[in-house]
Parts: structure tokens; sequence; C-alpha cells
């Protein structure tokens, strides 16, 4: 009896660790209105990922900060090949835009190499 509880309670525990892991390496998807600030905590050698379809001829502007230094782009995809609008950059201080150039879905991409969680907080304005 003793057993089966310690190997439920492993299996519970290292579900509720998987769940919190996908969650720091999901897609989060927001509106192109949205332009409140987003708040999530990236744990170490994870990512968090935001994605949109603006319109042709929309100017983006990312801008963060974060608790260390973290690696960001803006990338797209067309034909398995990622092309970035805004190229990888290591920090923990940001703001810049581009413009659409194509009806492709977009992300930007915080990768977390650090030895410990990352708290990020991160704004994403569009103007048409």
């Amino acid at each position: 009896m003793k057993k089966n509880l310690i190997t439920l309670l492993g299996i519970f525990l290292t579900a509720l660790f998987m769940s919190g892991c996908a969650a720091q390496h999901g897609m989060e998807t927001g509106s192109a209105a949205d332009m409140e600030n987003h708040t999530v905590t990236i744990a170490a050698g994870q990512f968090h990922e935001y994605c949109e379809m603006w319109d042709v001829g929309d100017t983006v502007k990312f801008a963060f900060t974060s608790t260390k230094p973290v690696l960001f782009n803006v990338h797209y995809h067309v034909d398995h090949v990622k092309h970035y609008p805004i190229n990888d950059v290591l920090t923990d201080d940001f703001s810049g835009n581009f413009v659409i150039q194509n009806k492709e879905i977009h992300c930007g991409l915080w990768q977390n190499n650090n030895d410990e969680y990352v708290k990020l907080t991160f704004n994403v304005e569009v103007t048409k």
C-alpha cells in the first residue's frame, strides 16, 4: 500500500512538473488590439513565444524587460525556412519595431539560457 502511494505521488508530481514546463514554452497568441503588458516566468533552458498574424503594412513594436538577459528574435516561416524581421538579440531591455511585409504568422521568441528562472514583462503594440 505504501509503495502504491509513493508511486501515485511520483506520477502526480511528474504530471504537475510537465504541465508547468509546457506552459513555459507554449505559444501565446494575442490580439492586435491587445497592448497591455504581459508578464511570464521562463524556466532555465526554456522559451516563451508570442505569435500573431498582422496585416501587411502594419508596424509592430516589441518592447520588454527581463530580470536577466534573454535571447530574443521575431521570426516567421515560409516553406519551413525561418525569416527574421528582428534577428537574435541578447539583452534584458529591448524596444524595436518592424513593418509587416507578408501575410504570415509572426512570433516573438524569448529564450532563457540562464541557470535560473527569468521574469519577462513584454508589450506588443500595432499601428495600422
